[in-house]
Formats: structure tokens, sequence, C-alpha cells
């Protein structure tokens, strides 16, 4: 009985929310295994006083979920610290005026913000540590690295520098594209002092690599997420409550799901990867069949895994976006 009542109130919730659910929108933040990497690496570097990490990517990865992700584990990790989400426009001269005044918006200063230049410093500087004193720590996390001049980096390492001196950890992760490769050989020429600050470590931040980062992935819709928030539902249960009960979980079905990638992409997969946003792109279209499929018994065929795949426009996909340079895309032995 209790069964019944609970799909009945799963199922009751349709009208005014099932389409907001995160799967059938392609925004759910989901902990993949490299998501998990990049948080290891960087809640490891955020025990320094100071420390930096950089990590680059190829388009469609699902960085912007990652730095989600970050942004949602940082008050677990360090409770108390600020999070910063800075994300430089692309332009041909830098200007010290410009990256304090774009720090100011994204923090959402209120005040006037002053003319002179060292009076915006000022209020950027206390603003900072207004955020950050609670935890002492500040997460300073930049998005389109690649759009950094050489410049930006020194005025960040002074605002840095303030920071240390009043006590506050500070942590910087660099997110950029493939360019952000090239721009550290660069910069390294020029300020090697500063990228050596602020890029000693440049990582890759790598797609889906076989058939156990998707099974992460759909394991997670499982049993590590929640819909709507404080229900008890994972997102698989709310998606097919009926299918739900009898046993049915996604994570079954991440052997069949690689091999229809691999299929629509004439084994391409087993080269690139499969970049996070194909993957979203998938679980939204066959997440919206899920109304009318849901029943007890039910499995989700390859053949529907496939349809799904086409109909994402995967089989378009720009190859240079997903392809991998042999060194980046190895991937290290599992531990047994």
């Amino acid at each position: 009985m209790e069964i019944h009542e609970s799909i009945a109130a799963i199922q009751a919730t349709y009208p005014s929310l099932r389409d907001r659910h995160p799967l059938l929108m392609a925004s759910a933040v989901l902990p993949t295994a490299p998501v998990k990497e990049v948080a290891r690496l960087v809640f490891d570097r955020a025990q320094r006083f100071r420390s930096s990490i950089a990590f680059w990517a190829h388009p469609l990865c699902g960085k912007s979920s990652c730095i989600s992700a970050l942004q949602k584990l940082a008050p677990i990790q360090c409770p108390g610290a600020a999070f910063v989400i800075y994300e430089p426009s692309s332009k041909d001269v830098a200007a010290e005026g410009a990256l304090i005044e774009d720090l100011l918006s994204v923090i959402d200063y209120e005040p006037r913000v002053l003319r002179s230049l060292a009076g915006k410093r000022d209020q950027l500087l206390r603003a900072l540590y207004a955020m950050s004193v609670a935890g002492r720590h500040l997460f300073l996390v930049v998005d389109e690295a690649q759009n950094l001049h050489v410049k930006d980096l020194g005025w960040l390492k002074r605002i840095v520098n303030w920071l240390n001196t009043h006590e506050v950890k500070v942590t910087v992760v660099l997110f950029g594209q493939s360019q952000l490769c090239t721009m550290h050989q660069q910069f390294m020429a020029e300020m090697p002092d500063l990228t050596i600050r602020f890029m000693a470590e440049l990582v890759e931040f790598r797609s889906l690599q076989d058939v156990e980062d998707l099974r992460v992935v759909l394991k997670s819709c499982d049993d590590e997420t929640e819909y709507p928030r404080g229900s008890g539902w994972s997102y698989t249960q709310y998606l097919w409550p009926n299918a739900h009960t009898s046993g049915f979980r996604l994570a079954r079905c991440a052997s069949d799901l690689y091999d229809a990638f691999r299929s629509q992409s004439a084994g391409a997969v087993d080269r690139e990867g499969i970049s996070m946003q194909w993957v979203a792109e998938t679980l939204m279209l066959v997440g919206q069949d899920g109304e009318d499929s849901d029943v007890e018994g039910m499995t989700i065929p390859r053949e529907t895994w496939e349809r799904a795949i086409v109909d994402s426009g995967y089989r378009s996909r720009t190859p240079a976006a997903l392809a991998a340079t042999t060194t980046g895309r190895s991937r290290a032995q599992r531990s047994p």
C-alpha cells in the first residue's frame, strides 16, 4: 500500500513539477568521475594557505556543471568559505579598472563604485574580505580562463596577496578551453613567475572515457540525487516510479548506452570519449517519454538509446571540439 501511495504522490506533482526535472532540462549537476577527480584535486589544494590549479577542456565536456558542483561542495568541505565565479571577456587590451569593475559586478557590490583606480581597488579588496571573513577562505574560480591577459594574472596576484596578509586563504581555480595550453606556453615565456603561481598544474578535464564512467553518472541518478528537494525521491524514481518499484535502475543501462554511442560514432568514442553534454541531451530525450513507458518490469532497449542519441544531434558534432590529444586522453589504469 505504501508503495502505491508513494507512486501516486510522485505522479500528483507531475502537472507542476515534472517539466522542471533537472534531467528533462538537461541541467542536472551529476557527480561524474571527471567531476569527482577535479573536486579531489581542488579541495586537496584548498588545504594550503594559498593555492592554484588550472584545468582545460574541449567544448561540451561539462566544465560548467563541474564548476556548479564545486560551488555546492565548497560549503561542505570548507564551511564559511566564499565562492566567486569570474568569467573574463575576450579583449585586446587589459585594464585593471575593467577587471575590478567586473569582479565587483560578479559579487553584486551595491555601493557606488568610485572613479579612481585606487578607490575601486580598495572597494574590491574590502568586499572580498567581508565575503570571506567568516570562513577565512575564498575560492576564486575563473571560467573561460583562456581570455585572461598576462597582466590580469598580475592584478589577481595582488588581490590574493592582500587577502593572504589579512589571514584569508585563497584558492584560485582556472577553467579554460584547449587554448589555455597554448596560453600557458606563451605566458611561461613572458612571465614565468606568474604562470607558475597560477598554472603550475594544468590538468585536462576529460570527457567520459568508458562504460564505467557512464555507470557512475547513471548510478548517481539512482542513488545520489533528489527531486524535488526534500522529497527523498531520486531522479530515476521520480521519472519512472512504477518501474523503480520493480527494480529498474538507470545504472543497469550503462553498457547499452555506451554501445549505442559507440554505434552512432562508428567506434570514435573509444578514442574521444563522450562529452557530458551529449549524455545529458540523451537522458533528457529518453526521460521525456518516461511517463508513457513507466510500467513494472520496464527496460530501456538499446534501440531507444540510439534513437535519442541521433535526435540529440550527436552525429553532427564537431570532431575538432571532441577530438583529444593522445596524451590527454590516455587513461590511467583503474584500480582493481
